[in-house]
């Protein structure tokens, strides 16, 4: 068998991107699910499909936005699933992803759906660019950047203007 040439060649180059990437996609699937557990299966996830299709990675593969798109997946595979079963059970009493961002905000959040959800997650808390959002999402800047705005109005008119919960109708 060919030894793999890519950015994942060995075992010491997939605990590199571990340490290197893991808390960003964690606080990224995170933010999409909306739980800490299911973030951890999704990343832990995510670096297994990478680890074992390593050999099929080109040696210039982006190892950042290849994780970021699979991790994103996983998150709205797991998202999908949980929908289908229709039973989720409430979770036990966990760290929030990102307690800054306050329950109604948080709300506000898991009102878009999922993939929305990702995008404005990716854009706003994480930082990342439209560029490395297209890598990830596999879609143009262009149709990202309409459709995170789009969501970003959607979120913008669940909180009403002063960044608040609307309470039934315009004042």
């Amino acid at each position: 068998m060919e030894r793999p040439k890519g950015p994942l060649a060995d075992e010491a180059a997939l605990e590199q991107a571990v340490r290197q990437y893991q808390a960003e996609l964690l606080r990224y699937a995170a933010g999409i699910l909306g739980s800490w557990a299911d973030a951890e299966d999704a990343v832990q996830t995510a670096f297994l499909k990478v680890w074992q299709r390593r050999a099929r990675l080109r040696p210039d593969t982006m190892l950042r936005p290849l994780l970021y798109r699979v991790t994103c997946r996983n998150a709205l595979d797991q998202l999908r699933r949980a929908r289908r079963e229709a039973r989720r059970e409430p979770a036990p009493a966990q760290a929030e992803p990102a307690p800054w961002l306050g329950v109604e905000v948080r709300a506000a959040l898991d009102a878009l759906p999922p993939a929305d959800r990702a995008l404005v997650w990716g854009q706003v808390v994480e930082g990342l660019s439209y560029r490395e959002l297209a890598a990830i999402h596999g879609k143009s800047e262009n149709y990202l950047r309409n459709r995170c705005c789009r969501a970003k109005r959607r979120l913008s008119a669940l909180l009403g203007e002063d960044g608040t919960p609307e309470k039934g109708g315009h004042p």
